[in-house]
C-alpha cells in the first residue's frame, strides 16, 4: 500500500493539530494518493507564475507540523503538513478553465477536488492542510 493524502481545512495550525481526526471526516475533504510536496509545487507555479525557489522559500509550503510515530515498527507512519496560502488562494479564485488547464498538465491530480477544499478555506479565512498516511 501507497501513501494516502487527504486535504483539509482548519482555522490555523494549533487547530488542524488538536482535532486532527475531526476534520478528517469532515467535509470538504480531499482524497489523493499522489500528492507530493513537489507536486503542490508544480501546481502552485502553473497556477500563479511562482517560481520553484519562491515556492520552496514560502514558509507554509509542505511544512510538517505535527507527525504519528508508531512505536512498535520505529517509524513515522502519519504526518500533517502546511499547504501554502499562495496556492490555497489561487485554487480558491481559479476558473474552470484555469483548473481545466491545470488538471490537463496535471492529467492524474484531481485539481476540482483541491480546488472545493480551497473555496471553502478562502470563505472561511482558514488555512489548507495535507494529511498523509501510509
Amino acid at each position: 500500500m501507497g501513501e494516502m493524502n487527504i486535504v483539509f481545512a482548519a482555522p490555523d495550525d494549533e487547530t488542524a493539530i488538536a482535532e486532527l481526526g475531526d476534520w478528517l471526516g469532515r467535509s470538504p475533504v480531499h482524497e489523493d494518493d499522489k500528492l507530493r510536496p513537489e507536486v503542490l509545487a508544480e501546481l502552485e507555479a502553473l497556477l500563479t507564475g511562482r517560481d520553484s525557489q519562491e515556492i520552496a522559500a514560502d514558509p507554509r509550503h509542505c511544512v510538517q507540523i505535527t507527525e504519528i510515530f508508531d512505536e512498535g515498527a520505529g517509524v513515522v507512519e502519519a504526518g500533517l503538513v502546511t499547504v501554502t496560502d499562495t496556492l490555497t488562494h489561487a485554487l480558491a479564485v481559479a476558473d474552470t478553465e484555469a483548473l481545466s488547464a491545470a488538471a490537463a498538465s496535471h492529467g492524474e491530480y484531481r485539481v476540482q477536488g483541491l480546488a472545493i477544499v480551497a473555496r471553502h478555506v478562502a470563505a472561511h479565512g482558514h488555512h489548507m492542510y495535507s494529511f498523509w498516511y501510509f
